[in-house]
């Protein structure tokens, strides 16, 4: 059974349990009724994530399902607002399971995780500005803080968090290590932090947790990293009494500026590799390009604080089907293309598999059949691996930054 396959009918299985149905509806009187969308549907519209306006994407819902029904935006309102923001982070969490059991590439032994923040632009509400807080003038635009820890080497968000933006990344972080590691305790894992994470109480509670890190770090964060001359060395870390002994490695960049990273790795890990190694947590940025441009996060379909939370995680469930699919599909690009002599190796065109899993996912997860429902997962991979494009590895392209804050700030929604 291949990736997909998995997740899909494990997803099955949970959203048609009777124990999920009672722990995710907020009333043992909810959902009792027949409803012209049962419980089970909800949450099925809800992980397909349409981006249109909820009118339109009700009636693509029902013409997939072939059921001649009609249902009004405020039915729909009514009934998401019965479950709980907990439903989805379950189905969230079933993607890092079924994921990370099945995708173990490491480097040098561990599983690589890179831990990034981003702000996420809200609709313009004053109940979500309250909440969560603002940006721009006067603090007048709501934004949430979204943190993720992210396998780089895997394409798993491994964690996700959503939070008022005073919450410091430096917090979330610490968060993250906690869920990581009920993650397999025995596994070896390796944090990777850009600059302004660096503090003595994460390093500390990195150290506390068994995790090795790799953490770039700014001019002044601590006088004897600047001193240190020697690309390779230690220092110790002081705070309250407390020390903490890190490497500290030096190098120089293409732009000649001196790059500083501190890291729990001893010198039996040699100097050229943390530069690779730094660099291999970009994946990170590029998985917040996806969920952000082509899975439009931000172009939420809620204005009420428990709304954000269940499309915040029905976006990463399918960031990680999306994930998983990909995994699949490559593995048959890889092996129809061994034997021919292409300039560039060929990877998946990630929005032509993101359009062909919102026709196809529900069909498939609503399938009884285990073997209709793995014939239509295989067409899945079949017409993914079919759509390709080349890797292009080794470019570099000057950010041009958009002035535009947010492409979604008033959640403006269209007809298609």
């Amino acid at each position: 059974m291949n990736v997909t396959e998995l997740l899909i009918k494990r997803t099955s299985e949970l959203i048609y349990s009777v124990c999920f149905k009672e722990a995710s509806r907020k009333r043992p009187t909810d959902f009792t009724r027949d409803r012209k969308m049962p419980f089970e549907e909800v949450i099925l519209f809800m992980l397909l994530s349409f981006k249109c306006s909820t009118q339109s994407a009700l009636r693509r819902f029902f013409t997939a399902l072939c059921k001649p029904v009609f249902m009004k935006q405020q039915s729909f309102s009514e009934a998401r607002a019965k479950i709980k923001v907990e439903a989805f982070i379950q189905l969230f969490n079933l993607t890092v399971e079924v994921m990370r059991t099945n995708c173990r590439r490491t480097w040098h032994g561990y599983r690589l995780l890179a831990v990034d923040g981003s702000k996420i632009a809200l609709p313009a509400d004053k109940n979500l500005l309250k909440h969560f807080g603002g940006t721009g003038r006067h603090a007048s635009s709501p934004t949430a803080q979204g943190s993720i820890a992210y396998d780089v080497l895997n394409d798993i968000v491994m964690d996700a968090l959503l939070a008022p933006l005073s919450t410091d990344e430096r917090t979330l972080a610490k968060q993250h290590l906690d869920k990581c590691k009920a993650m397999d305790p025995r596994e070896k894992k390796l944090f990777v932090f850009d600059r302004g994470y660096a503090s003595f109480e994460l390093i500390d509670s990195l150290v506390q947790n068994g995790f090795q890190f790799v953490m770039r770090v700014r001019e002044k964060f601590n006088l004897a990293i600047d001193a240190q001359t020697r690309p390779d060395g230690f220092v110790w870390l002081e705070k309250n009494g407390k020390r903490i002994r890190v490497r500290v490695i030096k190098f120089k960049l293409d732009s000649g500026e001196t790059e500083t990273l501190i890291t729990g790795l001893d010198k039996r890990m040699g100097t050229r590799a943390f530069k690779q190694l730094y660099f291999l947590r970009w994946p990170v940025e590029t998985k917040y390009d996806l969920v952000k441009n082509k899975l439009q996060m931000e172009n939420f379909t809620s204005r009420t604080v428990e709304g954000i939370g269940q499309d915040f995680y029905a976006t990463l469930y399918l960031a990680n089907t999306v994930a998983a699919t990909a995994f699949d599909a490559q593995a048959e690009i890889d092996e129809t293309r061994k034997d021919k002599e292409n300039q560039y190796d060929y990877q998946t065109n990630r929005n032509e598999l993101i359009g062909i899993l919102k026709d196809r996912f529900i069909l498939a997860v609503i399938q009884e059949d285990q073997g209709k429902s793995a014939a239509m997962i295989q067409c899945i991979i079949d017409e993914v691996a079919r759509s390709v494009v080349p890797k292009r590895l080794g470019r570099s392209i000057p950010r041009n930054p958009s002035p535009r804050k947010s492409k979604f700030h008033h959640n403006r929604k269209v007809n298609c």
